[in-house]
């Protein structure tokens, strides 16, 4: 009978959360899993005409850390936030620091990326979800987003992201390590509590993705609510684009409820 109740409660609580995200005004956009994380990046040089290149996270993530790209290749965390052009990329920015002909293939290969019309781009859409499909095959599963637990991939040694590149960054202090848990108490009553992990952080981003622009240095001080998470502020830059997505809610909230019945 406890246990009935235990599972009835469960699943209110978990109801009620799905009731507080649509409260917010956004609704989870019914994203096929080989097109979570997709960017869509326009080309400031060229005419209007061009076709933007579709960038695909999931195709990068098992091989690079989001701190590699986003900090030392100083990619904006904002779509088209970056503005790159063709002479960075020749210069060695940007893409160019890895699609060299060593690191990645070369910048001459052009239209592994750049569509030439819309029928080539379809065709580079087919190819990259046949590639997607049998990435997925040897990737730990997850129930949302691209349906890839990358975390567990990563904790198993099946994909090691590489978090350096020569001539571009700078080695790691390795005293700079951060295994703490912190528990985080949700707004709204009756929800498991939150455990936030710096540890499965500090694998993927490091300090500097976080602190001190998005979150303040000192643990607590920063007001987040679910809504701002929701519209891409906060954890929502990460959860919800690239990152796990948002309506996997025991992902976060994952400690059990105190007293529920108080």
């Amino acid at each position: 009978m406890k246990r009935a109740a235990a599972k009835t409660f469960q699943t209110g609580v978990v109801f009620g959360l799905f009731i507080s995200l649509c409260g917010t005004g956004i609704a989870f956009a019914a994203v096929k899993s080989f097109e979570y994380g997709n960017v869509l990046m326009s080309q400031p040089e060229k005419d209007n005409t061009a076709l933007p290149v579709t960038f695909r996270h999931w195709s990068h993530r098992g091989k690079y850390t989001c701190r590699l790209c986003h900090v030392d290749l100083e990619f904006s965390q904002l779509a088209n936030g970056t503005g790159v052009m063709e002479e960075d990329n020749r210069n060695g920015m940007y893409c160019g620091a890895c699609h060299n002909g060593k690191e990645a293939f070369a910048l001459e290969a052009c239209t592994r990326c750049h569509p030439k019309d819309k029928q080539h781009e379809q065709e580079l859409a087919q190819q990259a979800k046949r590639e997607f499909q049998e990435l997925k095959k040897t990737l730990p599963p997850a129930t949302y987003g691209n349906k890839i637990d990358w975390m567990k991939a990563e904790e198993d040694g099946i994909i090691k992201p590489k978090d350096f590149l020569q001539g571009v960054s700078l080695r790691k202090s390795e005293k700079m390590v951060n295994s703490r848990e912190e528990p985080r108490t949700p707004a709204l009553p009756g929800l498991p509590n939150i455990i936030f992990s710096h540890a499965k952080h500090v694998v993927w981003n490091g300090c500097g993705m976080c602190h001190p622009d998005t979150f303040a240095l000192e643990s607590g001080k920063t007001p987040i609510t679910m809504k701002e998470i929701t519209e891409g502020k906060f954890c929502g830059r990460c959860h919800g684009n690239i990152a796990f997505a948002l309506n996997d809610c025991t992902r976060c909230h994952s400690k059990p409820v105190l007293n529920p019945g108080s």
